[in-house]
């Protein structure tokens, strides 16, 4: 597996964890509403971050159909 998509999968993990728990610390504190806008923010991050795979994926695919 490549280097790139390894740094990608690990900023994606490190994403999804940093997240999580700030989102968690929020509900406890009472502010569901940042909470909630943490989790957004987190998945359009991952999104971001997922472009380039998602690109090499469908050359790929192509390749294979054409």
């Amino acid at each position: 597996v490549d280097d790139m998509y390894m740094g990608t999968l690990f900023k994606m993990l490190g994403i999804t964890y940093v997240s999580e728990l700030v989102s968690a610390i929020c509900k406890d504190a009472g502010y569901q509403s940042v909470a909630l806008q943490i989790e957004i923010f987190a998945r359009l991050g991952i999104m971001v971050l997922c472009i380039p795979i998602l690109m090499t994926l469908l050359e790929v695919v192509r390749g294979f159909l054409g």
